[in-house]
C-alpha cells in the first residue's frame, strides 16, 4: 500500500524536486500523467479530517467523484495523511482486473454484499477507516454532488451499535481547477472525438463554437442510430429531453408500478436492473426463442444506457450563459467515455483520462457528522437524515471552493452556445 501511494503520487504530481521547478515541471517526463501541480487542503480542513479519522475513532469517508482514476489517487493521498491502511470500496470491474493486487491494497469490491459490509465495519472499528464513493449516479461532475448510495450511512449506523468510540461519516469534496488557458488541450480532445465518431473536424472554430457543433453532431448520430427525428426549432437541451422521452416510452414495458414523482434517474436504474436480471435468467438457454429474446434485451439495455447518457448533459448544470474550462472538459471526457470504446486506445483513455492542461486539486473537508446509536425501528429514517446531511455538506464544500477560486477561473470562461436555437 505504501509503494502504491508513492507510485500514485508520481502519476499525480510528477517527479519529486523537479516538479517544483518552473518550466521543467511541465516537461512530459516530469509533470506526471495527471498533471496535478498541487493538492490544496486548507489547514482548517486538514485539522477536521485528522480529528475525525484516527486510531481512536470509527470513520467512514464519503468523497465526491469528479473524474475517473484521478479520484482514487487523490483519495490515496488523503489516506496517507490520516489512515494509510484504510479500506477502499471500488467497482467490481476494477477489482476483477487484478484481484490479488487490489486485495494487497485493501480494495473492497462493491458487489461483495453482506460480507463486504461486515469486513468494512470491522475494519473501521479497528481504527483504520473505510473510504466509499457514495454517489449513486456518477457523472464525473466537478460542481455538483449527485444522490448518494446508502451504504456509507448503513455501515456507520451498524458500527455505532457496537462501540463506545466516536463514529463519524466524514464528507469530503474535491475539485480540479486548470492553471491558465487550456484551450489547446480542449481542441485536442475535440479532435479525437470528432475522428472517433466520424464527424467533420473544425479546428478553426473557437472552443465554444466547436463544442456546440460537436455536441449537436454527436446527438444527431445517436438519434439516427435509434431511429428518432428531433423536433424542429428546438434547442439542444429540448432535443435531448424529447429524445430521452422517446427512449423511455420504448422501455416502459420493463417498468412496474411507480411513484408519480419518481425521478427519471431512478426509473432508468430500475429498468436497467430488470433487463439485466432477465438477461441473466436466459443464461444457459441456447434455443432460437432465447436468442431472439437476448437480442431484444440487449437492444433495450442500449436504449437505457443512451437515456442515462442524455441526462448527464442537462440544462440544470450546463444551461448557463457561460461554461468554465472545467465544465467543457468534463463533458468531453464523458462523451468520449460513453461513445468511444471501440479500440484498446479508447478504453485506455477512459481508464486513464488525459487532462487538458496543468491543474490544482482543491480539497474540502467539512465538519464530520457524528453518528449516534438509534433504536432499530428508527434506523431507516436516521439513514435518510445522514445521507441528506452528508450530501448537503459535500455540496456546500464544493460551493465554497468554487466561490473562493472564481477570480482565477472566470477569466477563462467560454460562451455557452448549446442553448441557442439555430442549428450549427
Amino acid at each position: 500500500m505504501h509503494l502504491l501511494g508513492t507510485v500514485g503520487r508520481c502519476l499525480l504530481t510528477g517527479i519529486p524536486i523537479l516538479r517544483r521547478i518552473p518550466l521543467v515541471r511541465d516537461l512530459p517526463l516530469v509533470r506526471g500523467y495527471f498533471r496535478v501541480r498541487r493538492i490544496a487542503l486548507p489547514p482548517a480542513d486538514r485539522a477536521r479530517l485528522l480529528r475525525a479519522v484516527n486510531r481512536d475513532t470509527v470513520a467512514f469517508l464519503a468523497p465526491n467523484h469528479p473524474e475517473f482514476a484521478t479520484d482514487w489517487l487523490i483519495d490515496k493521498e488523503l489516506s496517507t495523511i490520516v489512515a494509510p491502511r484504510m479500506a477502499s470500496w471500488a467497482d467490481r470491474g476494477i477489482v476483477s482486473l487484478a484481484p490479488r493486487f487490489w486485495e494487497m491494497n485493501n480494495l473492497v469490491s462493491n458487489d461483495g454484499g453482506a460480507r463486504a459490509k461486515e469486513y468494512s465495519i470491522e475494519w473501521a472499528l479497528g481504527g483504520e477507516g473505510v473510504l466509499l464513493h457514495p454517489e449513486g449516479s456518477v457523472r464525473w461532475t466537478n460542481d455538483f454532488v449527485h444522490p448518494l448510495f446508502p451504504g456509507v450511512a448503513q455501515m456507520a449506523i451498524a458500527a455505532a451499535q457496537r462501540t463506545e468510540h466516536a463514529v463519524y461519516v466524514v464528507p469530503l469534496a474535491w475539485k480540479y481547477q486548470f492553471v491558465g488557458d487550456v484551450s489547446a488541450g480542449l481542441h485536442r480532445e475535440m479532435t479525437a472525438i470528432e475522428r472517433g465518431l466520424g464527424l467533420i473536424s473544425m479546428p478553426w472554430l473557437s472552443v465554444a463554437q466547436r463544442f456546440r457543433v460537436l455536441q449537436y453532431g454527436a446527438l444527431a448520430l445517436r438519434m439516427e442510430h435509434f431511429g428518432y427525428h428531433a423536433p424542429l426549432g428546438a434547442d439542444f437541451f429540448e432535443r435531448q429531453e424529447a429524445f430521452r422521452d422517446f427512449l423511455l416510452a420504448r422501455l416502459a414495458h420493463h417498468e412496474g408500478a411507480r411513484s408519480p414523482d419518481e425521478s427519471i434517474e431512478h426509473r432508468l436504474a430500475t429498468i436497467t436492473r430488470t433487463i439485466r436480471l432477465a438477461r441473466r435468467a436466459l443464461r444457459g438457454d441456447h434455443g432460437a426463442d432465447a436468442d431472439a429474446e437476448r437480442r431484444r434485451l440487449d437492444a433495450d439495455l442500449e436504449r437505457a444506457e443512451e437515456a442515462k447518457r442524455l441526462g448527464e448533459l442537462d440544462r440544470t448544470l450546463y444551461g448557463g450563459e457561460t461554461l468554465t474550462q472545467e465544465q467543457i472538459f468534463e463533458c468531453l471526457k464523458r462523451t468520449r467515455d460513453r461513445l468511444l470504446r471501440t479500440g484498446w486506445y479508447d478504453r485506455l483513455t477512459v481508464m486513464l483520462p488525459r487532462p487538458a492542461g496543468p491543474r490544482i486539486v482543491h480539497v474540502g473537508a467539512p465538519e464530520p457528522i457524528r453518528v449516534l446509536r438509534v433504536d432499530p425501528g428508527d434506523e431507516e429514517g436516521y439513514e435518510r437524515e445522514l445521507l441528506d446531511r452528508t450530501r448537503t455538506a459535500m455540496q456546500q464544500s464544493l460551493d465554497e471552493i468554487n466561490q473562493r477560486i472564481a477570480p482565477e477561473v472566470d477569466p477563462y470562461r467560454h460562451a455557452n452556445e448549446l442553448a441557442a436555437r439555430a442549428e450549427p
